[in-house]
């Protein structure tokens, strides 16, 4: 179903303003009306699998309504919860698969009956190539994103080798 279809465009279109990685473009109506047009609403229920770790998707997903969970699983097996994201936080996951055709790397749980606005790759790849002016400034976003989990990552990284050295000193 189409975000149009809804009959909620000014509230969709309000909400896509809010969402960080729209940022650059959320001050230009018709950049916004063209994100909208390839936006579609999907709802789950509360306990409904979204993403499973491990599967190759295709969609990003924005918090429209209600609130899923982040969970990753150790080596070991068992699963632990990153974050609860709910629609008031004006958030969203699933970016890097407009990117890549990687497995996704968490999975994802609706913890409340919940409202998606999903784009799909394909529909991204399409509207960054007709409107470049749109896709740039929401990759570039994409792109911040990587880079500022990488550096943590690093930081981590760094924290744990000071950390075993230490261990192995002692």
């Amino acid at each position: 179903m189409s975000a149009a279809t809804t009959g909620h465009k000014a509230e969709v279109l309000a909400k896509l303003k809010r969402i960080p990685i729209f940022e650059e473009i959320s001050d230009n109506e018709a950049f916004l009306e063209e994100l909208f047009g390839i936006c579609r609403l999907k709802k789950y229920r509360a306990g409904d699998l979204i993403i499973r770790e491990g599967d190759v998707g295709d969609e990003m997903f924005v918090v429209y309504s209600g609130a899923v969970e982040i969970k990753k699983r150790t080596r070991a097996g068992d699963d632990y919860t990153v974050v609860i994201l709910k629609a008031e936080y004006n958030v969203f996951f699933g970016e890097l698969a407009l990117i890549d055709d990687d497995k996704r790397s968490a999975t994802v749980i609706a913890t409340e009956d919940s409202e998606f606005l999903v784009i799909t790759k394909a529909d991204f790849t399409r509207l960054g190539d007709t409107y470049p002016s749109i896709g740039l400034p929401i990759t570039r976003a994409i792109a911040k994103i990587l880079a500022s989990r990488l550096r943590k990552t690093t930081g981590d990284m760094l924290t744990i080798f000071d950390a075993l050295v230490s261990e192995i000193e002692d």
